[in-house]
């Protein structure tokens, strides 16, 4: 099946609050992710993507948000397919495109808590030890980022958190 992949906008909010649902269930928001987004980061709805159907129902989301760690970042997350949509390709899709967005953008890195074997084909790479923080606990292994620029990733360190205004 053919999925468009388009930026998020207002109208799709309910439609991506089912696929959330579905996809990770009442759990989703005791995860480490979702205090870094209670805490202040400021949601890229021109970067997030998200995946329509033929039919046009939102079948997938990846959602980028705007944060810091000593310099500015992207943090990417949730990502979530519907499970009637899942390995079909449409989560690397959203991802590739979501970060594609973020490098045209001029961003400098972005960080994601995840799956490595599932993330380094899009350039992911294991956060070097120390460098990057969580306001919870996260399994280092799982701490991923991708540089946008050559650099871009040099001066990123400490906690994520919520952007300067």
């Amino acid at each position: 099946m053919s999925h468009t992949l388009i930026a998020e906008k207002p109208e799709y909010a309910d439609a991506i609050e089912r696929v959330l649902s579905r996809a990770f269930g009442p759990g989703r928001y005791a995860k480490t992710s979702e205090r870094v987004r209670e805490a202040g980061a400021v949601l890229e709805h021109a970067l997030t993507r998200i995946a329509l159907n033929g039919e046009g129902e939102v079948v997938g989301v990846c959602r980028i948000w705007r944060v810091e760690a000593g310099e500015p970042v992207f943090f990417l997350g949730p990502l979530a397919v519907d499970p009637s949509e899942q390995s079909a390709g449409v989560g690397f899709a959203l991802v590739r495109d979501a970060v594609a967005a973020c490098r045209a953008s001029g961003g400098a890195g972005v960080v994601l808590v995840g799956a490595e074997r599932f993330f380094r084909p899009a350039g992911f790479t294991v956060v070097p030890a120390g460098r990057v923080s969580l306001p919870g606990p996260v399994d280092p292994a799982r701490l991923l980022w991708v540089e946008l620029r050559p650099g871009g990733l040099d001066k990123v360190h400490g906690e994520l958190r919520a952007p300067k205004r």
